[in-house]
């Protein structure tokens, strides 16, 4: 009984980093005190403490849609000589309180460096556009330019 009370304030001192899960609190605990994982797991539940989930993960890219897809230009080609050759793009999602934040980013492949993006809570075809409108502003390049993308809806042409 008396054990049981100085795990329970030791679990609970622990529970201060709420990402801890049963493992590593039962890992933690047993470098001091001599307790099985089972026993662990029987105090978590009378204490109530549980670990803070790790969120789901979103996927950011529907590649099966019904519409046309380009050819794949680049052929895993990813180094260029000069500047604004080739563009990739891709879009990624940031978790916030208030619920997913999309980027869309454009990325030269010869000087590695971000020459658009563009922010939205939804990621939809327009984020994209925007992407790659601020990079055609930005750079101005010339006719040949090759624009490789994970070829997912948002980058898919709706003509």
């Amino acid at each position: 009984m008396q054990q049981d009370q100085a795990l329970k304030r030791r679990m609970l001192a622990l529970h201060q980093r709420p990402a801890l899960g049963l493992d590593s609190l039962y890992h933690l605990i047993r470098k001091e005190l001599f307790c099985s994982r089972k026993h662990i797991h029987r105090l978590t539940n009378e204490l109530g403490i549980s670990s803070a989930r790790k969120r789901v993960y979103k996927a950011a890219t529907n590649s099966r849609h019904a519409h046309p897809i380009a050819p794949n230009l680049l052929a895993r080609h990813f180094s260029f000589d000069k500047p604004d050759m080739a563009w990739v793009g891709d879009i990624t999602y940031i978790p916030t309180d208030e619920g997913w934040l999309y980027c869309a980013i454009v990325k030269d492949l010869c000087t590695k460096q971000i020459v658009g993006y563009a922010f939205s809570d939804r990621i939809d075809t327009y984020l994209a556009l925007n992407a790659l409108n601020m990079a055609l502003r930005r750079r101005k390049p010339h006719p040949g330019l090759s624009f490789h993308s994970d070829r997912g809806v948002q980058y898919a042409a709706n003509a």
